[in-house]
Order: C-alpha cells, then structure tokens, then sequence
C-alpha cells in the first residue's frame, strides 16, 4: 500500500514538472504586450507620463515571460526570437528615459522601433506577407 502511494506521488509530481509554456500561454501573453503598446501610445498621444511609463512597465514584465521555443519546434533560430526580446526591452528603457527626459518625440520613435520588432517577428512566426 505504501509503495502504491508513493508511486502515485511522483507520477503526480512528475506529471506537474512536465508543464510547458502552451500556445495559450504565448497568446495570452501577446495580448497583454499589446495592450501595453496601446497603453503606451494613448499616454504618448495624450501626454499623460505616467500611463506611458505602466505601458513600459507592463511591456517589459509581459516580454520577459514569453519563453522562446526549442529549435526543433520552430522554422528559425531561437537566437532571433530572444534578440527580438532583448531589443523590444532597449527600445522599452529608452522610452522611459525619453519621457522622464521630456523628450516626446524621441519616445515615440522608439515606440515605433517596439512596433517594427513586434511585426518582424510575426513576419516569421506567422508567416505574414
């Protein structure tokens, strides 16, 4: 009897390590970048600083939960996935120090920098035309 539980234990407990980031994980977190994207360009557009630096701030917690696929799984390089990642954070941080610098304009050309490497990444995953 004691054997069974404990097998019935680590079944369970290996069952639980087995979880992955699902296709609606990676949906779900897409959906909270962009609604961090439209947060940011409302608080661009309508001057409201700090709405701009929540968007920045959720932008970047959002990026950094997407897991990259393994290479089998995927028709590119992970390499090109995380730099996409690690460049949408540059242009996040530049964003913020634009705004605390009172510098609009500069915010918003790296919002639209966010923005081109948001579609070339859907370029190659979704295979955009």
């Amino acid at each position: 009897m004691k054997k069974t539980v404990t097998v019935m234990m680590v079944m369970s407990v290996l069952s639980m390590s087995l979880y992955g980031y699902s296709k609606e994980d990676r949906v779900k977190d897409m959906q909270v970048m962009e609604g961090a994207m439209a947060q940011i360009q409302k608080g661009i557009l309508s001057n409201d600083d700090k709405m701009v630096i929540a968007g920045v701030d959720n932008l970047k917690k959002s990026s950094s939960n997407v897991e990259v696929d393994p290479k089998w799984k995927m028709d590119y390089s992970p390499t090109y996935a995380k730099q996409q990642t690690e460049n949408i954070l540059i242009y996040a941080d530049k964003i913020k120090s634009s705004i605390e610098s009172d510098r609009k304009h500069s915010a918003n050309s790296n919002y639209t920098k966010i923005l081109g490497e948001c579609i070339s990444c859907h370029n190659k995953l979704r295979k955009w035309k």
